[in-house]
C-alpha cells in the first residue's frame, strides 16, 4: 500500500494536548495527511488531539492549530492523521508545505486530499452532499435490495446463515440509481486526485462505471479498471481490463463486504502490476470481519453503509407503519 501523502523532515517543537494537560515533543516528519511526534507522552490509539505547530526561527514564528487522530503508537512516539486545521491556519501550512515538497504535481494532488480530509469548509460542503444522497439512496436499498427472511435464514458468501440478505445488483444495476451510486462514491473520491478507479467483477463493474460518468461531468481524467477472477485464456491473457499503468495511484470499489476475500484478492492483481492502492470503498460493509481483514493488510478502508445501519433503518419503518395501520 502507498501512502497518501509525501512526508517531509522536520524537527521543531509541537506542542499538543493530552488529557487536559500542554505536552511538548519534537516532529520527525510532516505532510499534508500528518505527522509523527516523538514524545515521551503518547496518547491512546484512535483518540483525537488538539495540536500547535510551530513553524519559524526565534522570536518569528507562526502558530499552527490542528487537531488529528492518533493512527500509530510507538515507543518512540505517535503518528497523528490531520482531522480538523483552522482556516486561519490554512493558508501559511499549505504554502509551508508545498515549498518543502520535491514537485509541484505531486503537491497539488496532495492539497486536494488535505482539503477533503481536514478542512472544515471542504469536508463540511462534502458531508453535506454525502448525507443528502445517503439518505435518498437507503431508500431504494431498503425497497429493492433489503431482505428480510427469518423462517429461511439465506447462506452468505462465508458459509454463514443470515435472516437479512443484501442483492446489491438490484441497486447497481438500475437506472435510478446508478446516478446516484455515483455522485455518492465520487463525493468520497475526486479530492484524492487518483488516476483510475479499479473493481472485481461483476460486483463493483457497475459501480466503476457510475463513478466514471460523474468524474466526466466534472471534466476530470479517470481510468476504469476491471479486474477479471482469472486471466483471459486467450489474447491479451490480461487480468486487469482497461488502460493500466505501472505506478499508477487507484482506489478499489466494491458492492459489499462480507469476509474481504474478494477485495484482497483484488489488491493482489493490482500490487502485482505496479499499481498503488490509495484506498477502499464499499457500498455496504456486512460487518462479519472484512473490515478488519482488510485494515489488518494497511488498508484504508471506509463502506458508505453498513448493515446495522441498515437494519435500524428497517425497524424504524416497521415501527413507524404499525403505529399508522
Amino acid at each position: 500500500m502507498k501512502r497518501k501523502f509525501t512526508r517531509i523532515p522536520f524537527s521543531e517543537t509541537v506542542e499538543f494536548f493530552w488529557q487536559n494537560k500542554s505536552c511538548q515533543g519534537v516532529l520527525k516528519n510532516v505532510s499534508y495527511g500528518g505527522l509523527f511526534v516523538k514524545s515521551k507522552i503518547v496518547p491512546i490509539l484512535n483518540k483525537e488531539i488538539p495540536i500547535v505547530l510551530f513553524l519559524g526561527e526565534k522570536e518569528v514564528f507562526l502558530k499552527l492549530y490542528l487537531k488529528g487522530k492518533i493512527v500509530r503508537t510507538e515507543p518512540e512516539g505517535f503518528a497523528v492523521k490531520y482531522t480538523y486545521i483552522s482556516p486561519e491556519s490554512f493558508e501559511h501550512f499549505k504554502n509551508f508545505i508545498a515549498y518543502n515538497y520535491p514537485s509541484s504535481d505531486k503537491a497539488e494532488k496532495d492539497l486536494y486530499r488535505f482539503l477533503g480530509e481536514a478542512h472544515p469548509l471542504v469536508k463540511s460542503f462534502i458531508n453535506l452532499n454525502i448525507s443528502v444522497l445517503k439518505e435518498e439512496l437507503l431508500k431504494y436499498i431498503l425497497d429493492r435490495a433489503f431482505l428480510y427472511s427469518p423462517e429461511k435464514p439465506f447462506i452468505l458468501s462465508s458459509g454463514k446463515e443470515s435472516p437479512y440478505y443484501l442483492d446489491c445488483r438490484r441497486v447497481t444495476l438500475y437506472s435510478l440509481t446508478f446516478d446516484l451510486i455515483g455522485a455518492l462514491f465520487w463525493q468520497k473520491i475526486k479530492y484524492l486526485r487518483v488516476d483510475g478507479v479499479a473493481g472485481m467483477g461483476i460486483g463493483a463493474d457497475p459501480i466503476v462505471c457510475s463513478i466514471l460518468a460523474k468524474s466526466a461531468e466534472e471534466k476530470i481524467s479517470l481510468e476504469g479498471l476491471l479486474i477479471r477472477k482469472e486471466p483471459k485464456k486467450y489474447g491479451t491473457q490480461r487480468q486487469i481490463e482497461g488502460n493500466v499503468r505501472k505506478g499508477m495511484e487507484v482506489v478499489v470499489v466494491e458492492d459489499i463486504i462480507t469476509t474481504g476475500g474478494s477485495v484482497l484478492k483484488t489488491t493482489e492483481v493490482l500490487e502485482k502490476e505496479g499499481l498503488e492502492i490509495i484506498k477502499i470503498f464499499a457500498l455496504i460493509d456486512r460487518e462479519e470481519g472484512g473490515r478488519e481483514k482488510i485494515e489488518a493488510k494497511g488498508y484504508d478502508f471506509e463502506a458508505l453503509f453498513t448493515l446495522s445501519e441498515i437494519i435500524k433503518k428497517y425497524q424504524q419503518e416497521v415501527v413507524s407503519e404499525s403505529k399508522t395501520s
